[in-house]
């Protein structure tokens, strides 16, 4: 019989096989492959076995030593099954990466449309060159038309896309409505009673989009994620201050001005900033690296 710790017989083990045990003192005995809390034990404090240890009469390790074995089936079990879900956890990782990779990049790149839409009907634009107007509000529409239906594309990882999603198509929606109205022609002040419920839902809109970009990128790149959640305070700040100087300027012209030129270089900047944090997203899941086998 092979000479153990704690004076089990190998021979009569139930579960040698299935651990392939090669013996106490040839396997979980070593310090590279201690399972046996028995073992570990002993190799710690120095003993060739528990009968020389003075705790032997009260020491629980050595009472359920019968059970020791099975401990140890279980616990590399639990490790196998864990490791299977790291695995789980890693490929469905890459698969989330190169999924968004893939459609945040076209969304970084739909940029270049809804600028060159927004510098067709920008108003000294429109002043030299009316023809401009009609087509880039169609331009305008198209651009955000297939934004929304990339950010719901994307939904399926973070809901928030949803909303932020179905927030653009409202606002096309609107942009449309408008444009059947009056096409190319100054917008009547009635159409307020829709224009200022889409400019609520695109900024419910954007809150979604950006909340939604700081949740998926964080697992990757935790600063982007903050940088993110620090941005969309400052486009409600923009927002509002931009609300601000038109009040102001209705009491304090002068103040109101400048107040309104402040805002709007801050709100250029912050669309600017958007448009390099959505090309950061995008290159971070571009280039996570992919699971091993």
């Amino acid at each position: 019989m092979e000479t153990t710790y704690c004076g089990r017989s190998c021979e009569e083990c139930a579960f040698r096989e299935e651990l392939r045990c090669p013996g106490c003192k040839s396997g979980p005995g070593k310090p590279w492959l201690t399972e046996c809390e028995l073992a570990k034990c002993c190799r710690e404090k120095g003993h060739e076995t528990c009968a020389t240890c003075t705790y032997g009469a009260s020491c629980g390790k050595l009472r359920s030593r019968e059970e020791e074995p099975e401990r140890r089936v279980r616990k590399r079990a639990y490790e196998a099954e864990r490791r299977e879900q790291e695995k789980e956890r890693q490929r469905q990782t890459t698969e989330r990466a190169a999924f968004l990779g893939k459609w945040l990049w076209l969304l970084f790149w739909l940029v270049i449309p809804g600028t060159a839409a927004n510098i067709m009907t920008e108003e000294t634009v429109v002043g030299w060159f009316p023809g401009l107007n009609l087509p880039g509000q169609i331009l305008a529409a198209l651009v955000s038309l297939i934004y929304g239906g990339i950010l719901l594309k994307i939904s399926c990882v973070n809901q928030r896309y949803k909303t932020s999603g179905l927030c653009c198509f409202i606002g096309t929606g609107v942009s449309v409505l408008l444009l059947i109205i009056s096409p190319g022609q100054t917008t009547p002040p009635w159409t307020l009673v829709f224009t200022i419920p889409a400019l609520i839902v695109a900024l419910v809109g954007e809150y979604y989009e950006y909340t939604a970009h700081a949740d998926v990128v964080e697992e990757i790149a935790p600063a982007l994620s903050e940088k993110w959640t620090i941005l969309w305070k400052w486009y409600i700040r923009m927002n509002l201050g931009l609300l601000g100087s038109v009040l102001l300027a209705l009491l304090i012209p002068v103040l109101g001005l400048l107040a309104t030129l402040v805002t709007a270089i801050g709100t250029i900047v912050v669309a600017i900033l958007k448009l390099v944090y959505l090309y950061r997203t995008a290159v971070a899941f571009r280039q996570h690296p992919k699971s091993p086998v």
